[in-house]
């Protein structure tokens, strides 16, 4: 299975999980079958152009935000996710999470060494 469509699938179904629609409700707005939505989401199987577009219409992302590749737009966009996630902290509680990012963050660098 490429990891690819695995990260794809996994974004695929935080989106839909986050809109409050089952596989099968996706697969009915989509038109496909719900064990198709299911392969997508597990990275069993490609996605069709058409396909695919019609799921970042339905759930309302972009085609970026899905693919998240290397790129200065996706990397902007993780970027808004950590100032979402931040939102409505407070001074103490925003200096916890960054001291906690930055302990997470050292232990993966430390871990590819």
């Amino acid at each position: 299975m490429d990891t690819t469509f695995k990260e794809v699938g996994n974004r695929i179904r935080q989106a839909r999980k986050e809109k409050g629609l089952s596989q099968a409700d996706l697969a009915d707005k989509l038109s496909i079958s719900n064990s198709h939505i299911s392969d997508i989401e597990n990275g069993k199987t490609n996605i069709g152009l058409d396909i695919f577009m019609r799921i970042t219409e339905t759930l309302q992302v972009s085609a970026d935000w899905l693919l998240l590749n290397d790129t200065p737009h996706a990397n902007a966009i993780l970027d808004n996710e950590v100032v979402k996630l931040l939102d409505g902290c407070s001074t103490s509680e925003k200096q916890s999470i960054i001291k906690m990012i930055s302990e997470f963050k050292n232990a993966l660098h430390s871990n590819k060494e």
